[in-house]
């Protein structure tokens, strides 16, 4: 079986070709350099990491991996777009607040900037170049759980209330600092790079 990663041809030296054995090889490397599995190919053919064809021959096995950073820089790139998709739904929902849809999307946005929010303070310097950012990412990440927790209960007023009195300020926070927090992540990215 011939084995690509992000297009470089990599020998394991393993002589089992069974497909598991390979993949359980393969991630082990990858999440011990730091980086995720972000696209799957056995013989030219992108595959669903939950439907393996397990008793099938692969002759090539190709993977795209990206580290945790280059994951976040391309979240932050997105943020001021899903920010404005989400104040968008914030206002709609003072004229229809039963939309349990917008609901949705909003909590998602949220989970997915804490995800954004967290990475910054665990994936890159910004905790130590920004001495309030560990607080804030703290103070963000209780939030959100307030967030979530109404959400699961299925209080919608609550979890507009929430958003409105502590998560919008701290959204705000975020997309007006994101441009710096971006050029951090670029220059530690590249530093990386330039090491390797």
């Amino acid at each position: 079986m011939d084995i690509f990663i992000n297009g470089q041809r990599v020998d394991l030296g393993m002589r089992t070709t069974k497909l598991l054995n390979v993949l359980e090889k393969l991630e082990a490397n990858i999440v011990k350099h730091g980086e995720v599995i972000i696209e799957l190919k056995l013989d030219g053919e992108k595959v669903d990491g939950r439907s393996l064809p397990l008793n099938k021959k692969i002759k090539v096995l190709e993977l795209t991996t990206r580290s945790h950073r280059e994951i976040l820089i391309e979240s932050l790139y997105l943020l001021e777009s899903y920010t404005n998709r989400f104040f968008e739904n914030f206002d709609e929902l003072a004229e229809e607040p039963e939309d349990i849809g917008k609901i949705i999307e909003m909590v998602s946005y949220i989970e997915w900037v804490l995800g954004i929010v967290l990475s910054l303070k665990e994936a890159t310097a910004i905790g130590l170049i920004y001495s309030d950012y560990i607080e804030y990412a703290d103070e963000f990440k209780k939030y959100a759980d307030e967030v979530f927790d109404a959400f699961k209960k299925e209080e919608f007023g609550e979890v507009i209330e929430i958003l409105d009195g502590a998560m919008i300020p701290l959204v705000e926070d975020l997309v007006v600092n994101s441009k710096d927090y971006l050029k951090e992540a670029l220059k530690e990215e590249r530093r990386k790079k330039f090491l390797n």
